[in-house]
């Protein structure tokens, strides 16, 4: 499967893995696993660099969807994408179909994205050119 995941429970994050071409439906089977895994507050790495899709802004709609799950109210951590800044795709869409829903970035670099979710957990506000003023990729 060209999508793996993670879950490191004591450090209170996920982190998933794609390579080459990703389909809507393994997407889709992700995401039912991280819901399985019940573990909505946690934050996530998702590193799209090496992989590619063709989903729809429909379908990028409902794989949020599936993500926001019930009305519970259960908050959401934050997603850190790592991203190929030659491409725009998945990531750019899910950012631009979650935004104000919970914290969301995109990075050049696993270092970046990994240096981000520290600060966000502890609550550091996010820095100028974050998705609440456009997608914009940060090294």
């Amino acid at each position: 499967m060209p999508i793996h995941m993670d879950i490191m429970r004591i450090d209170r994050l996920v982190v998933f893995v794609a390579r080459g071409h990703v389909t809507a439906e393994e997407i889709a089977e992700s995401i039912r696993a991280l819901v399985e895994a019940n573990v909505p507050g946690f934050a996530k790495i998702v590193d799209v660099a090496g992989s590619a899709s063709d989903l729809t802004r429909e379908q990028v709609e409902r794989i949020a969807a599936l993500l926001r799950g019930g009305p519970d109210g259960s908050p959401r951590g934050p997603v850190a994408f790592v991203v190929n800044p030659q491409r725009t795709g998945f990531a750019e869409a899910f950012a631009e179909v979650t935004q104000g829903e919970r914290p969301v970035e995109l990075f050049s670099s696993l270092h970046a994205a990994r240096r981000w979710l520290k600060e966000a957990a502890v609550g550091v506000p996010s820095a100028p050119g974050s998705l609440h003023q456009g997608v914009r990729i940060r090294d």
